[in-house]
């Protein structure tokens, strides 16, 4: 299996027919990739599911914290 590598830099382009999204490594290693229209709708729905779910584990942990503040009586 391939190591994980991790990334560095992320490019888009519109060219004809989709996208070019290309990925560059932390070591160099460039990664080029041709995305149809909806393989990057889908691609943008996987982030965007991805850190909304690290909002709502955010707003989960932050609703678990005791509160430090005096309420009034």
């Amino acid at each position: 299996m391939t190591p994980t590598k991790k990334l560095a830099r992320v490019l888009t382009n519109e060219v004809e027919g989709g996208f070019h999204l290309t990925l560059e490594a932390q070591d160099g290693e460039i990664f080029r990739i041709f995305l149809t229209e909806d393989q990057m709708g889908d691609l943008a729905d996987e982030i965007d599911e991805v850190l909304s779910d690290d909002d709502n584990e955010n707003l989960t942990a932050k609703a678990d914290e005791p509160t430090t503040e005096e309420q009034p009586s």
